[in-house]
């Protein structure tokens, strides 16, 4: 996890070039659980694709500044992970529609032939299944004018000897 909101920094210090002080970051954690959480094992590019969905579909077309999120919280075992926005958000149809593809297994959503809006999520997500199951992944709660929360359920594994896939993990 450290490696991989290291990225997101690094991606988000990119971004302050185009936005200055339009924008800002705020991560938040529970400071005992520190260790634990940036130890967990995560698929390599996961936090990244959602941050920048974010700034682009959210705070980019926001009038005024704009914060972006990016909650740990650990339970018995799992990570949930909320990547908050306060941008303009979606509309109900917009949204039930997204989470329906996330909702999907991968070989239903590319036999689908509407495979437009919502790619990188869902790439993200199909990852989630493939290396952890399909209790583990994505779901997204927007309202319009309020923002976007994309919540990404993952469970806490320290050791790559857990995981089937491991190459992809950071």
């Amino acid at each position: 996890m450290e490696e991989e909101l290291d990225n997101c920094e690094t991606y988000f210090g990119i971004q302050k070039y185009r936005f200055g002080d339009r924008l800002q970051l705020h991560i938040d954690y529970d400071i005992a659980e520190y260790e634990k959480i940036m130890n967990c094992r995560i698929p390599k590019l996961t936090l990244q694709p959602i941050l920048e969905n974010s700034i682009i579909h959210g705070v980019e077309l926001k009038v005024g500044g704009g914060n972006l999120y990016i909650r740990f919280q650990c339970t018995k075992n799992r990570l949930l992970i909320r990547i908050s926005d306060d941008g303009v958000g979606m509309d109900e149809l917009t949204l039930a529609k997204l989470n329906q593809k996330l909702g999907k297994s991968t070989k239903a959503f590319h036999d689908n032939e509407e495979k437009q809006g919502g790619i990188a999520l869902v790439n993200v997500n199909n990852r989630i299944h493939l290396i952890f199951g399909d209790e583990y992944g994505m779901h997204v709660y927007s309202v319009p004018g309020e923002g976007t929360d994309v919540e990404i359920t993952i469970p806490i594994l320290t050791d790559d000897r857990q995981v089937k896939n491991r190459s992809v993990l950071v």
